[in-house]
């Protein structure tokens, strides 16, 4: 069985060449996430210092454990390991200061923390939260609408056809309708197999979009190798383009 769980909203805020992004503690977890992401060169050999700070500032304004990763968004190739030779950063408030140690906590300064519910409740207190409950909810609204919208389909689908039937069995107008009808679908598909109706401006591009999809699919069955260098070229441009959005977003 799933225990009921909280997530709180992750907050983000600007800095100057870097921003931060806080994940607040999960259900069960033992600590929040700080991320520091930085995209300003020019802040890289500093990462030291700016990460301590950070990490200090969240952990006095939200007493618990954290860790804090850096992510290099910068166009220079880089790990925190190769700037300051650690990977993370953990800390806590203790005695109203904060400790902090690189990669891993001393047997004797490992955080003593009441993450529970209740306690974090106060910690995020103001926070946007979501619960276990709220998404059971969300996910029984969401297959009520697809259940409506299967009922609708099957109407539409099978009854309307079936009452025009009988209907037209049993009255001559609604039969008369129902051949008159049969007889223009007929014709239409006619013009279309011979040629002689002018396809839509709609019909001209999806007919033009399906034979490029096809003549695609076509060589990349012809070469998989090179269908995978694209698709992952094309992943990258995607995840790129993305984050660069999003630095845009978070300038200053």
């Amino acid at each position: 069985m799933i225990e009921p769980w909280i997530r709180y909203e992750d907050l983000e805020e600007k800095r100057d060449g870097y921003y931060v992004k806080y994940s607040p503690v999960f259900t069960g977890h033992e600590f929040a996430i700080l991320k520091l992401n930085v995209y300003d060169s020019k802040v890289a050999d500093d990462i030291k210092n700016i990460a301590e700070s950070e990490l200090a500032y969240w952990a006095l304004k939200y007493h618990t454990p954290i860790m804090l990763m850096v992510s290099n968004m910068t166009d220079e190739n880089w790990n925190t390991k190769d700037k300051i030779g650690h990977n993370y950063l953990l800390g806590y408030v203790k005695s109203g200061k904060v400790v902090t140690y690189w990669d891993k906590y001393p047997e004797s300064e490992e955080p003593e923390f009441d993450l529970s519910k209740d306690y974090l409740s106060e910690v995020y207190a103001g926070l946007k939260y979501k619960t276990y409950e709220d998404v059971v909810a969300e996910q029984k609204i969401e297959a009520k609408g697809r259940k409506v919208f299967l009922i609708v389909l099957t109407l539409w689908a099978c009854m309307i056809p079936a009452l025009i039937a009988f209907f037209g069995w049993s009255n001559p107008v609604v039969s008369l309708l129902a051949l008159a009808y049969s007889w223009y679908v007929a014709f239409q598909k006619g013009l279309k197999l011979w040629g002689r109706k002018k396809k839509s401006e709609r019909e001209l591009a999806e007919d033009k979009e399906r034979l490029e999809k096809e003549h695609h699919h076509y060589h990349c069955k012809l070469n998989p190798e090179a269908f995978l260098r694209l698709r992952t070229e094309n992943f990258k441009r995607q995840r790129l383009e993305k984050q660069r959005a999003k630095i845009e977003s978070m300038r200053n």
